[in-house]
C-alpha cells in the first residue's frame, strides 16, 4: 500500500516572513538612531557657544543697517565673530534688553544712558556713535507748514530720549511753551510711522528709512537734525563687558565689520543691492517703496567715539527736566575702544 505523507502546512510561511520584516525594520531603526546620535547637538555645548557669542540689540534704522549687511554678507563669519542680532522696534526695548542682560551691546542714546547709569543699580558705558539724523514729519492732512502751527497738536516721541530732546529744542526755537504741544509716547518707530501716514498723529520724529517712507507717501518734513549738535545717538555696553578683554575684542571685530559694510554699501552695485530685502523684512517697508528708498537713502557713515561734550549736553537737558541728580557727572560714561577714533 502506498503511503502518502501528510503535506506540511503553509501557515508557518507568513509567520516567518513577518519575522523577517520585523528584523529588517529593527535594523533600519538602529541605523537611524546611530546616525542621529552622531549628529545630535549637545545642549551643553550649544549653551556654551551661545554664551560665548556676542549678542546685540538693534533697531532697524539706518544707523544699524550696516551690522545686518555685514552679517548677511559673511563679513563677521570671515572675521571669526559669532554674532547674534536681536531686532527690536523701540528704543525702550533695547534699553530693557541691556538691563536684563539679554545683549552685550545695544542701540540707544546718551540721554537714556545717563538715566540708567545714575540709578546706581546698573553701570554702563557708551562706546560708539554715528551721526544720527532725525526728521520732524508732519501729516499731510494736518497742513502744518511752520513750527508755530504745532500748538495744541500731537507730536509722537519716545520719552526722555533723543526724540524728546529735539522736541524741546524745537519748542524753544519757535518760542513755544513746553505745554503748548501734546507729546504722546509712541516708542515703536514702525507704529509711529504708520500713525503719521494714516493721519492719526499730527507729527512725529522719525529716523531713516522711516522718514523717507513717510515723505514718499505725501507727508512733510519740517525739520532735520542733520549737521546739528549735539549727537546723542550711542551704542551702550554693561561695564562688565567693558572690563572683559575677550568681549572688548569682539566689539572691535563688530565695529570692523560695520566699517567694511559701510564701505561696500556706499559703492555702486555693492552691498546696497541687498538693502531692499532688508527694508522689507526688518522695517516692514511697503514693497512698492523699497527700491526708491534705497536710491534716495543717504550714504552710510562710520562709527566714532562719543564726544564728552555731547554727553554733557544730554546731562544739562535732563537736569532742566529734573531727571538728573546734581551730584551725577558723565566722567565715566564714555569708554574708548581701539579702532574708534573721535572725529571732533
Amino acid at each position: 500500500m502506498e503511503r502518502f505523507s501528510s503535506p506540511k502546512s503553509d501557515h508557518s510561511l507568513p509567520h516567518r516572513e513577518g519575522e523577517g520584516w520585523v528584523f529588517f525594520l529593527f535594523l533600519c531603526l538602529l541605523f537611524l538612531v546611530s546616525c542621529n546620535s552622531s549628529t545630535a547637538v549637545d545642549p551643553d555645548d550649544e549653551a556654551k557657544r551661545d554664551s560665548a557669542a556676542l549678542h546685540v540689540a538693534l533697531m532697524p534704522v539706518s544707523d544699524c543697517l550696516p551690522f545686518y549687511l555685514a552679517q548677511r554678507a559673511g563679513i563677521y563669519e570671515r572675521l571669526g565673530l559669532d554674532l547674534r542680532i536681536l531686532t527690536l522696534q523701540a528704543q525702550l526695548d533695547t534699553d530693557t534688553a541691556l538691563l536684563r542682560r539679554r545683549a552685550e551691546l545695544v542701540y540707544s542714546d546718551l540721554a537714556r544712558a545717563i538715566m540708567i547709569q545714575q540709578t546706581d543699580t546698573f553701570d554702563l558705558r557708551a562706546v560708539a556713535t554715528a551721526p544720527v539724523e532725525l526728521q520732524l514729519i508732519t501729516a499731510r492732512r494736518g497742513r502744518v507748514r511752520a513750527l508755530g502751527q504745532l500748538k495744541e497738536r500731537m507730536v509722537a516721541v519716545a520719552r526722555h530720549s533723543i526724540t524728546d530732546f529735539w522736541s524741546d529744542r524745537l519748542m524753544d526755537s519757535a518760542r513755544m511753551e513746553q505745554a503748548d504741544i501734546f507729546r504722546p509716547q509712541i516708542n515703536d518707530v514702525r507704529i509711529r510711522t504708520d500713525m503719521i501716514c494714516n493721519g492719526t498723529m499730527d507729527a512725529a520724529f522719525l529716523p531713516e528709512p522711516y522718514a523717507l517712507e513717510a515723505r514718499l507717501l505725501g507727508n512733510v518734513r519740517n525739520f532735520s537734525t542733520r549737521g546739528l549738535e549735539p549727537q546723542l545717538g550711542a551704542y551702550l555696553v554693561p561695564t562688565s563687558v567693558a572690563r572683559d578683554s575677550s568681549r572688548v575684542r569682539q566689539l572691535q571685530l563688530l565695529f570692523q565689520g560695520y566699517h567694511e559694510a559701510v564701505e561696500l554699501a556706499n559703492q555702486p552695485h555693492g552691498l546696497r543691492d541687498s538693502l531692499p530685502q532688508l527694508l522689507k523684512e526688518l522695517c516692514l517697508t511697503p514693497d512698492s517703496l523699497c527700491d526708491t528708498i534705497v536710491r534716495l537713502l543717504p550714504p552710510f557713515t562710520p562709527l566714532y567715539r562719543p564726544a564728552q561734550s555731547d554727553a554733557n549736553a544730554a546731562l544739562r537737558w535732563l537736569r532742566s527736566r529734573g531727571k538728573a541728580d546734581n551730584r551725577y557727572n558723565t566722567d565715566t560714561l564714555i569708554l574708548e575702544i581701539h579702532g574708534l577714533e573721535s572725529i571732533r
